[in-house]
């Protein structure tokens, strides 16, 4: 997967400004959705972005925003489609479950009974254990790149002579390993390319004329009205960025959409048309138990992973999740008969990061999720800067919301969301904050606890 990156011009940034200031004129007779999305990408710098919202399996929402390409002053528009990343293994969940629905194989099958002459350490893996990334398996991809500078054959050699990673069920470790021997066994269980398999059981029944048309190529393909993708990842200046993914690798990552298909792809799915048995739709979205009886995801917020899903577990309004590239996510909340899909040009953007609080405009006690509500006056006292032993931390406010920056190259800042007045926890990743003010002293201290660790700093006068 070599990575391209071209740096946008500051004509271009300074187009981008005026192009956000363009869209926000037109947010006079908008709704508090399209607020919401206006205000999210400036602060986020999104280029362009789609949006879709289904309840009770109807689309009740769809909307543009932006520009699909920079460079060409080419706004976002219902033709526009976006590479998903890997939101692509969502749709090979899916096959895999269309398959076990014919009788065709089994969760619990090895790998090695439909791909012959996989080493000795790989032969106990099950299908299942590839779609949760609980496999154990080495990795094929080092970074953005294949694990060998000669390509895809001799990376799929030498993957298979490194050695495992962990023991199979005892870790969720996310690698492309897994989806490749996926695509090669959707191939040899029904006789066609999994891309096939997945065109014809999938994106024809739904109607993805769009997603079908742009295919498995990623960045490669020459697709009609595909956005380009962008980041800030490479410092602080704009960049185009490009992936050029193996094709032995796109059955993680290939796919491009557009959030219109993906919205009835998602009705298709719940509404029993793409899989014909409950059970399935449930085993397609429980998270894989791990030998020590917890389930492992990306962070806090994505607590579990399911075949192909990402799973948000909590007690309250759990939802599934299904995410890509840092830049795109459908979120699926079965108990509120809700799902929100966004889509974007930007890695970074993070969409499952927000999606929650769309579905604040929808489900009335979402609030409880993305904390209390605590005074303007309190949440301005902890903002400053803090100093730890080894580092230091900058509490920042904004919209009445605190956010850390951990000091250090690479940081970034993330949200914290109030427990009481006084106890914060993020969603990012796995950490409660608290402030504490002792005596007189209206200076307060910083307490970070994360993991087994407790880190306390002070508040600079």
């Amino acid at each position: 997967m070599k990575k391209l990156i071209t740096g946008i011009t500051s004509v271009a940034i300074a187009f981008l400004s005026i192009a956000f200031s363009s869209i926000l004129s037109f947010s006079v007779n908008a709704d508090k959705i399209d607020d919401f999305l206006l205000k999210k990408m400036q602060d986020k710098k999104i280029p362009g972005l789609q949006i879709a919202i289904i309840q009770n399996n109807k689309i009740i929402k769809t909307a543009n925003y932006g520009i699909a390409n920079i460079q060409d002053n080419i706004a976002v528009t219902d033709n526009t489609v976006f590479t998903i990343n890997s939101m692509t293994k969502s749709f090979v969940g899916v096959a895999i479950m269309q398959l076990v629905e014919k009788g065709d194989l089994a969760l619990s099958d090895k790998a090695s009974s439909y791909i012959p002459d996989l080493p000795d350490a790989w032969l106990g893996i099950t299908i299942k254990q590839l779609l949760t990334n609980t496999s154990g398996l080495p990795k094929i991809e080092s970074g953005t790149s294949l694990i060998s500078p000669k390509g895809d054959e001799a990376s799929w050699s030498l993957v298979q002579t490194l050695p495992m990673l962990a023991k199979a069920n005892t870790k969720f470790q996310y690698t492309s390993t897994n989806y490749l021997l996926l695509g090669k066994i959707i191939t040899r269980v029904s006789g066609k390319a999994f891309t096939d398999f997945i065109a014809h059981n999938q994106l024809d029944k739904v109607g993805m004329n769009k997603t079908k048309s742009a295919g498995f190529t990623h960045f490669q393909g020459v697709i009609p009205h595909q956005a380009r993708g962008y980041t800030y990842y490479f410092g602080n200046e704009l960049t185009t960025i490009q992936y050029e993914i193996s094709p032995l690798l796109r059955a993680g990552a290939g796919m491009n959409s557009n959030v219109k298909e993906i919205a009835r792809w998602a009705i298709a799915l719940q509404k029993g048309q793409l899989l014909s048995k409950l059970s399935s739709l449930e085993a397609l979205w429980s998270p894989a138990i791990l030998d020590n009886g917890e389930t492992e995801g990306f962070n806090r917020l994505l607590n579990g992973y399911a075949l192909g899903w990402q799973v948000i577990g909590r007690d309250e309004h759990p939802a599934i999740a299904s995410v890509g590239g840092d830049r795109s996510a459908l979120v699926i909340y079965p108990e509120d008969n809700l799902s929100i899909i966004v889509i974007t040009n930007l890695m970074g953007a993070s969409p499952e990061s927000f999606i929650d609080e769309i579905a604040n405009f929808y489900i009335p006690d979402m609030e409880a999720i993305h904390g209390i509500a605590v005074s303007e006056n309190t949440l301005e006292n902890y903002a400053g800067q803090y100093v730890f032993a080894e580092f230091n931390v900058a509490v920042q406010l904004k919209d009445n919301r605190l956010s850390l920056l951990v000091s250090g190259e690479g940081q970034e800042a993330f949200t914290i969301y109030a427990k009481s007045d006084t106890h914060f926890f993020a969603k990012v990743i796995d950490l409660q904050v608290s402030f504490e003010l002792k005596g007189d002293d209206v200076v307060p201290s910083l307490i970070i606890h994360q993991a087994d660790e407790v880190f306390t700093g002070k508040k600079e006068r």
